[in-house]
């Protein structure tokens, strides 16, 4: 059976700390419950955020544009996010992605690898496709808040 795996630029809607808007993004408390229970819970989304910032910290694609980040903080509010869009207990409170990515000159290119590296997570955890698709589409239209720099694809 073939899944539907969401196109390049609904794949690129991952950056970092991308998230802010979930807030007003996600409406169905019953539908977003049913997803937090597909990511596992605040467990199972912890340990989600910890290989997808591995897999980011070995991407040599986008791994410099974190060379400065607080890794601790910045699973704490990847946390915090992703529990929070998928209809978890949890609450962000950080920065808009406007402010977190402003001076950080984001490409295309960058958004999609990190992307990539947020769906083979996904993959590695086993969290099902619908519910894949489901964060990726809460992410994709963030895409014109992250990326702020035209650059070469690689």
């Amino acid at each position: 059976m073939q899944h539907f795996r969401p196109a390049r630029w609904l794949q690129g809607g991952i950056l970092a700390l991308s998230l802010s808007a979930f807030g007003v993004l996600y409406s169905g408390q019953a539908q977003a419950q049913n997803y937090y229970d597909q990511f596992g819970g605040k467990a199972g989304i912890t340990a989600l955020i910890n290989t997808f910032v591995d897999n980011v910290a070995n991407d040599p694609h986008i791994n410099y544009y974190f060379a400065h980040t607080n890794i601790p903080h910045l699973k704490y509010e990847l946390v915090q996010q992703v529990c929070m869009a998928v209809g978890g207990p949890c609450k962000y409170t950080g920065q808009s992605m406007v402010e977190a990515h402003k001076h950080l000159q984001v490409t295309t290119a960058a958004f999609n690898y990190l992307a990539q590296d947020m769906i083979d997570a996904m993959d590695a955890h086993r969290i099902p496709i619908g519910a894949q698709n489901y964060l990726l589409s809460l992410l994709a239209p963030m895409e014109p808040e992250i990326v702020t720099a035209n650059g070469p694809l690689g």
